[in-house]
């Protein structure tokens, strides 16, 4: 890990800071940690989020590609982990399903907004959806600003702007000026060319922290995979609980602070792990 960041360092012609080599070594040790929890499959439990995580991110959401063999491999790691394996993801849990059939496994869907404490088990919303009043005023503003796509996600609502990433400071105003007009309904969390309007209250973190108190869960160390701002409060809650947050590069996280360089290598690394568990 250390070397293939020196190296492309080197190539550039920079020079690597002592920061930078404490973010390599911290990103090394962690993953390593990692590694080593996942030889134990008894001690650990896998929290993966989507989207830059596992699949490379597209130009808008429905549009990702789906490696053929994912939903087997997770079923493989889930089976020898004896189901301590949970999706933690900014989606809706129904599209996670779809992405990821036809298996199903314990989630967390729109940033813990919803939840679902097995694989078969229900979908349960944590929270009531948005007064009608709020979703018509965040879709007008969309409207205002052409080339936001609208994700209605029914307990949040996530306003891509990939297509016009000029026209970000101009959505994070409008929604700013919003706010007054809705006092306590919504809090705005910004993400990979998305800013995402969430209820008050929720995150991956306390997602996590719920998922792990789950019975497939409990007593085990938890190990986060994530790429985005939205994921920071779940790496500090799985590393509070004696466990690891490993990032991955790429629009939110610098390859010097990242475990993974991309979501291929996170599936590497998986499948390496789904062979020799």
């Amino acid at each position: 890990m250390q070397q293939h960041l020196r190296e492309d360092k080197a190539l550039r012609g920079d020079n690597l800071s002592r920061d930078d080599l404490s973010r390599i070594e911290r990103a090394a040790s962690q993953r390593s940690g990692a590694e080593r929890l996942l030889t134990a499959p008894a001690a650990v439990a896998l929290y993966l989020d989507i989207d830059g995580t596992l699949l490379d991110v597209a130009l808008t959401p429905s549009t990702v590609h789906v490696p053929a063999d994912l939903s087997d491999l997770l079923g493989a790691i889930s089976t020898r982990l004896s189901g301590a394996l949970a999706i933690v993801t900014g989606r809706p849990i129904v599209e996670a399903d779809h992405l990821l059939k036809p298996l199903k496994f314990a989630a967390a869907g729109v940033h813990g907004a919803e939840m679902r404490t097995s694989a078969a088990g229900n979908v349960v919303s944590l929270t009531p959806s948005f007064s009608p009043e709020l979703i018509s005023d965040i879709k007008s503003i969309a409207k205002s600003l052409p080339g936001i796509v609208v994700e209605d996600k029914g307990a949040g609502i996530a306003l891509h702007y990939r297509i016009v990433p000029e026209l970000h400071a101009s959505l994070l105003h409008a929604l700013e000026a919003l706010s007054p007009r809705h006092p306590g309904q919504f809090m705005v969390c910004g993400g990979r060319k998305v800013v995402e309007i969430l209820p008050i209250g929720f995150s991956k973190g306390r997602a996590l922290r719920q998922l792990a108190a789950l019975p497939n869960f409990s007593n085990r160390v938890p190990v986060m995979i994530g790429d985005d701002i939205a994921d920071l409060d779940a790496f500090r809650a799985a590393e509070e609980m004696g466990g690891y947050g490993l990032k991955v590069a790429g629009e939110n996280f610098s390859e010097a602070e990242a475990a993974f360089r991309s979501p291929t290598e996170v599936l590497g690394w998986l499948r390496s792990f789904g062979a020799g568990l």
